[in-house]
């Protein structure tokens, strides 16, 4: 051991013994825990509780406020129908009407959705009904009671909210999904497919939690219908489809 090492030993053994060491040790901001790479991140405060309800649910989106989305909107728009549903239906967020009715679904989509559901001999009372975002996403959200002011929500937002959705897919545990549009498809499967292609094919949609996936169908928005009514055609089939396999 040469000089200059042999003198640090000293010093340092000299510093422990005074308890300097030690107390600077003890004052040092402990090192971050790093995750794994693909190990789930920690739940946050507003996390859904495992094992919860729909109700207390319902409560934890009305006070989220984890996002932009949360400060604007006028009401959360949590979901409707039966808890029992066989079919849970998602569209991608709610609207100037839901936002102010607090409800999905309400306005002209909404209606044509309900066409829909009666057609095959459903209805909104023994389906499910959600969104992919719970608060309505605005272009300009200064301006609130503008028409015209609806946007699709943004990764972010989407990412925000989908806690939610999955725990409603958990306590529902429907047999079937029906994603309507772009938005809704591409959150679910996160995958980037138009609805073009996608509609029509069923998939499997695995939900942490839920021992079994659930079985996707994807078919085009109700707004889309209202937009080019030949999409209609499609639809009718989707529903079809879907019908036949309630019957299986």
């Amino acid at each position: 051991m040469n000089a200059e090492l042999l003198t640090l030993v000293r010093e340092l053994k000299a510093r422990v013994a005074e308890g300097d060491l030690i107390a600077s040790t003890a004052a040092a901001p402990a090192p971050r825990a790093q995750a794994s790479v693909g190990a789930p991140a920690a739940a946050s405060a507003e996390a859904p509780a495992a094992g919860g309800t729909l109700d207390a649910l319902k409560e934890q989106v009305s006070a989220c406020r984890k996002c932009p989305l949360g400060t604007q909107r006028l009401n959360a728009v949590f979901g409707v129908g039966s808890p029992s549903a066989d079919v849970m239906f998602v569209g991608e967020g709610p609207g100037y009407q839901e936002d102010r009715q607090g409800e999905p679904f309400v306005g002209k989509a909404g209606q044509l959705l309900d066409d829909i559901l009666k057609a095959i001999g459903l209805s909104r009372q023994t389906v499910y009904i959600a969104n992919v975002v719970k608060c309505h996403p605005m272009t300009d959200p200064t301006n609130p009671e503008a028409r015209g002011n609806d946007r699709p929500p943004t990764p972010e937002e989407i990412d925000e909210c989908r806690p939610y959705l999955e725990e409603q897919i958990r306590l529902i545990k429907p047999r079937f999904v029906v994603t309507l549009g772009n938005v809704a498809t591409r959150a679910l499967l996160r995958e980037e497919i138009g609805i073009t292609r996608a509609r029509g094919i069923w998939r499997e949609l695995v939900v942490p939690g839920l021992e079994r996936p659930v079985r996707l169908l994807p078919t085009f928005h109700p707004a889309a219908l209202l937009r080019d009514p030949s999409l209609k055609r499609d639809v009718w089939t989707d529903m079809k489809n879907l019908r036949q396999e309630l019957a299986s």
